[in-house]
């Protein structure tokens, strides 16, 4: 009995592995927060799969959550300072470069 509810088991966990039921519902109520906005039932759904992502990630992350809480309203990071083109680049690079012409009186 123990054998077949271990096989049983075994069985199950390779279904919900191979068919990512949690993965699936995730996906769908991302996809419906971008298409129409979602009335009735079809709301429900969507802000319960999310609101339960959400909450395990939390679950499962406590203290990354709660340094993005605390960092929330941060202002963001300053830009870099624009490039500089120096425009007679190309005339100093020439200059750095090698002539290789053969000068005949040298052989």
């Amino acid at each position: 009995m123990l054998a077949l509810a271990l096989a049983a088991a075994l069985a199950a966990g390779y279904a919900l592995g191979r068919l990512q039921p949690a993965r699936r519902a995730s996906d769908w109520a991302n996809w419906q927060r971008y298409g129409t906005r979602p009335t009735g039932l079809r709301y429900a759904a969507v802000f319960v799969v999310l609101s339960a992502e959400n909450l395990t990630w939390l679950a499962c992350h406590p203290v990354q959550g709660w340094h993005a809480w605390q960092h929330r309203n941060d202002p963001p990071p300053p830009l870099s300072p624009a490039p500089t083109f120096d425009p007679d680049w190309a005339a100093k690079r020439r200059a750095h470069i090698p002539d290789h012409t053969v000068d005949e009186e040298t052989r």
